[in-house]
C-alpha cells in the first residue's frame, strides 16, 4: 500500500486527484505529509519533508522540480495511468517523466550516423533487453539457444557502441529504435 499526501492549490484539482487515487486499491490518501510514502504537488515544493515528490507542472518548472529532487515531473494533462505509475515509481525510488521530456534532458547521441543498422532479429532482442530479460529468457522466447541469444546481444552492443546491456537500451531509446 502506497500512502500519498496531496498538496495542490485548487480544490477542484484536489478533488479530481483524490477521486482518481481512491479508485486505486494499492494507494491510500493521507492528510499529513509525515504519514505519507509519496507527496503529490501541483507546483515545485520548497520542502518535501524528505518524501519522494511527484509534481504536476509545466515543462519549464519540470526541470526546476527535478533539480530540486522531485522523483517525477508530469505535465498537467498527464493521464491517470501516468500519474499512478509515477507515484509507484517514486515510492520505489525511481524517477519518472514522459519520454519526450526525458529526451530533452538526455544529451543526444553524437554519433547516430555511425550506428550500423540492426537486423530484425536484433531489434527483437533489443526490445527484450529493454524488458530486462536474461539471455536464457530471450532464447526461450525466440526458440533459439542461449549461445545464439548471447551472440545477438553482443552484436547489438557492438553495433550501438555500448558497453553494457543498459547502455544499449539507452542508446536504442535515444535513436528511436525502442518505443517506451
Amino acid at each position: 500500500m502506497t500512502r500519498v499526501y496531496i498538496e495542490v492549490a485548487s480544490a477542484v484539482t484536489r478533488a479530481g486527484l483524490e477521486a482518481l487515487l481512491r479508485e486505486q486499491a494499492e494507494i491510500e490518501i493521507v492528510t499529513s505529509a509525515p504519514d505519507a510514502d509519496v507527496a503529490l504537488y501541483d507546483s515545485v515544493p520548497s520542502a518535501s519533508a524528505g518524501l519522494p515528490v511527484v509534481v504536476l507542472t509545466d515543462e519549464e518548472s519540470a526541470r526546476e522540480a527535478l533539480r530540486k529532487g522531485a522523483r517525477a515531473a508530469l505535465p498537467f494533462d498527464a493521464t491517470p495511468a501516468q500519474i499512478v505509475a509515477a507515484i509507484h515509481a517514486a515510492a520505489a525510488g525511481l524517477a519518472a517523466m514522459p519520454a519526450a521530456e526525458m529526451a530533452l534532458l538526455l544529451p543526444a547521441a553524437s554519433d547516430t550516423a555511425a550506428v550500423e543498422p540492426l537486423t530484425p532479429r536484433e531489434m527483437d532482442v533489443l526490445e527484450m533487453l529493454a524488458e530486462g530479460l536474461s539471455n536464457k529468457m530471450i532464447a526461450y522466447r525466440l526458440n533459439i539457444s542461449a549461445h545464439t541469444a548471447k551472440f545477438h546481444v553482443n552484436a547489438i552492443l557492438a553495433k550501438l557502441g555500448a558497453g553494457t546491456r543498459t547502455e544499449a537500451v539507452t542508446r536504442g531509446i535515444r535513436l528511436g529504435l525502442i518505443q517506451v
